[in-house]
């Protein structure tokens, strides 16, 4: 009887591992939906459901701790929503928010136990086997798209404005960029190379194909975020090297492929003229090849950490009314930015209508003129940053918490390079375009909290 027991204790470690491999899979996989639900979002799910039936095994102190402290910042979005009214989508988006909230938490302490419990092994095999399949596919995608190889068809609506739209995947005038499994560049890196980061931080040996393949993945974004968490690393780098005296080559070998490939691109119309997307524009298509050379385009006259043009004015928006900010509840954080950002285009169609009725005969909904973005006035955009998000939804309370655990962390382990590169690992997470939490983010700190607090850290 006992040997049974013991058994099936293995079995169910192993069916929760098979399922946090088999949600990663799907978390990945945010080009694609299936009978309407994004994937990403069953990935998510199935993340929780682990952690809901071991909830009762759990500390229910740290539980009771965090459902708490929750309510308490949330007061304004209760008393919002006892004395305003709500249409049954709004329910559902609050829903959802509160939902990634408490599934981050659940997962977060599920996680920790789980890999404390069990050997992190695995886990570090994992991830070194799923960062080398998936950068080789990301680079094969990239190629498939410039040489209209076969790729899956995308299937979910692209992240625009603009609802319906297919996802994009050309750029006329730009050096083509990796995109993967992803709808945009950018989210590509906020969930893979958080993955690279932690296994190489593991990782015994200084490796150099897999950090060069994962680096090539990375930096063929382009995206200005690979470059800016580049430097932060470096920075990390250079502390860790002052006080230990010792260097990770294999993050070397990233941040060198990360810039070369990131700084360096090709545009598609110009190694693949017959691209079926190129012949589309035969008259911007002679002027690329005119010189009958391949071209390489360069960033360089762009700052490394330069931010595009949305992003800056939602850090425009922030620091200007950072005096102003009162807790407004999660349903209106984007619903304020919206009328921010359609204050100088109100005007302008204002006075457009005024002095040229014949605009009235028309609906631009998705097209801009003039000097404005008039698609602010029909589709709400997002901040696509976590602090901010946060912040705006539950007031100044929101930061002052995020600083003082993480100053609680550095002193509790006495500034320690390992809590650094926890909070190097947090800020990714803080300051990437995704505005929430979600239970993907609770398994990775959770697993990375166990391994490098509480004595359970294993090199592979």
């Amino acid at each position: 009887m006992r040997i049974n027991i013991e058994n099936m204790l293995i079995n169910k470690s192993q069916s929760y591992f098979l399922t946090i491999c088999f949600s990663f899979i799907l978390v990945f996989m945010d080009a694609y939906e299936l009978f309407g639900i994004p994937l990403p979002w069953m990935g998510m799910v199935l993340l929780v459901l682990p952690a809901f039936v071991e909830i009762k095994k759990s500390n229910l102190t740290i539980i009771k701790i965090l459902l708490g402290a929750t309510i308490a910042i949330s007061i304004p979005q209760i008393f919002k929503f006892v004395t305003e009214a709500y249409t049954s989508e709004e329910y559902t988006y609050l829903f959802l928010r509160y939902f990634n909230i408490f599934s981050f938490a659940l997962v977060l302490i599920f996680s920790s136990k789980f890999f404390f419990e069990n050997s992190n092994e695995s886990f570090l095999i994992f991830l070194k086997y799923f960062i080398l399949i998936y950068s080789l596919l990301t680079i094969y995608i990239y190629f498939a798209q410039i040489f209209d190889l076969f790729e899956f068809e995308r299937t979910r609506e692209n992240t625009n404005m603009f609802g319906e739209s297919s996802q994009s995947t050309f750029w006329l005038s730009q050096p083509h960029r990796a995109m993967s499994t992803f709808r945009e560049p950018v989210f590509l890196i906020t969930f893979l190379f958080p993955l690279i980061l932690i296994y190489f931080y593991f990782a015994d040996k200084n490796k150099f194909l897999l950090p060069f393949l994962s680096g090539i993945a990375l930096g063929l974004t382009r995206s200005d975020y690979v470059r800016l968490f580049s430097i932060i690393l470096i920075i990390f780098l250079a502390l860790n090297f002052i006080k230990t005296k010792k260097i990770n080559t294999s993050y070397l070998v990233i941040i060198f492929s990360v810039f070369i490939f990131s700084t360096f691109g090709f545009l598609e119309c110009n190694i693949n003229p017959s691209s079926i997307d190129c012949q589309k524009y035969e008259e911007d298509l002679q002027k690329i090849n005119d010189s009958g050379e391949i071209q390489i385009k360069t960033n360089a006259t762009n700052p490394v950490t330069d931010l595009d043009a949305d992003r800056v004015e939602v850090l425009l928006y922030f620091f200007q009314s950072l005096e102003n900010i009162q807790p407004n509840g999660l349903i209106n954080v984007n619903l304020d930015f919206q009328n921010y950002s359609a204050i100088e285009v109100s005007e302008e169609m204002y006075f457009t209508n005024r002095t040229l009725p014949r605009y009235l005969l028309t609906r631009y909904s998705t097209q801009n003129f003039g000097t404005g973005n008039y698609s602010v006035l029909k589709f709400v955009p997002n901040v696509q940053n976590m602090i901010i998000f946060y912040t705006y939804a539950f007031g100044l309370v929101f930061p002052a918490i995020f600083f003082l655990l993480s100053m609680h962390l550095l002193v509790a382990q006495k500034f320690k390079m390992e809590a650094i590169f926890f909070l190097m690992i947090v800020l990714f997470f803080a300051i990437s375009p995704i505005e929430e939490v979600n239970s993907f983010y609770g398994l990775l700190l959770g697993f990375l909290y166990q391994a490098l607090f509480k004595g359970n850290n294993e090199k592979i």
